[in-house]
């Protein structure tokens, strides 16, 4: 089993800034449309208030501000920890920025031209928090854990996978004696965390999963 948790507690990354991208805010956005459990509203409580609420930083690329929907904007936009940040001019201008930007677009894993729109809003985020020093970014993106994980320039960024927010939220309202969202979360868990299951060999049902990092919370 891997998790960030065995190095930094959950406790100790709420602490630290963390830059999110857009599919973070937008699971389940697929079934949006047919099913009423996958509303906004419903995936707010169930797992983005508490991410927000917890995390004392939070930082947003406006590339990944763009991609998100009104809902996700009014609510970004309510919230008083986040910070929109932007490129600032510095690609083609900072030879710093603009090697670490294409080591990331030339990645195999990414093949990113910057007049494309796919893929753009974890490309700009992660060559954002490299050259600014930012430590901790949240993808449910598989792309990004490997990327990370093989570029020297992402060395010291850890990705924040979406097991760690289920388990976040989890913790956040059993906390507050509301174990209403526990049921939602376990579904949660088992639908949108079964990649990084696989990849990080972690417990297949969110309850296993809570129990194995009880030390780490």
């Amino acid at each position: 089993m891997y998790t960030p948790l065995f190095e930094t507690s959950l406790a100790d990354l709420c602490k630290q800034p963390m830059m999110i991208d857009a599919n973070i805010l937008m699971v389940g956005i697929e079934s949006r449309a047919c099913d009423p459990k996958y509303y906004f509203e419903n995936m707010k409580e169930l797992y983005i208030q508490p991410l927000f609420h917890c995390f004392q930083s939070i930082i947003i690329h406006e590339m990944v501000y763009n991609e998100l929907d009104l809902e996700c904007k009014l609510f970004i936009d309510s919230c008083s920890n986040v910070t929109t940040v932007h490129e600032g001019g510095l690609y083609g201008v900072d030879p710093q920025y603009t090697t670490i930007f294409n080591n990331i677009s030339e990645h195999e894993r990414v093949r990113y031209d910057r007049s494309r729109s796919k893929d753009r809003g974890e490309v700009y985020s992660l060559a954002y928090a490299a050259y600014h020093g930012i430590n901790l970014f949240s993808s449910k993106e598989i792309m990004v854990d490997d990327i990370a994980k093989d570029l020297k320039d992402l060395m010291c960024v850890k990705v924040i996978t979406f097991d760690i927010i289920v388990l976040l939220a989890y913790v956040y309202h059993n906390s507050n004696d509301n174990t209403s969202c526990n049921k939602g979360l376990k579904s949660l868990y088992k639908r949108y965390c079964e990649d990084v299951i696989k990849r990080h060999g972690l417990p297949a049902t969110l309850l296993e999963y809570v129990a194995a990092c009880s030390d780490y919370i």
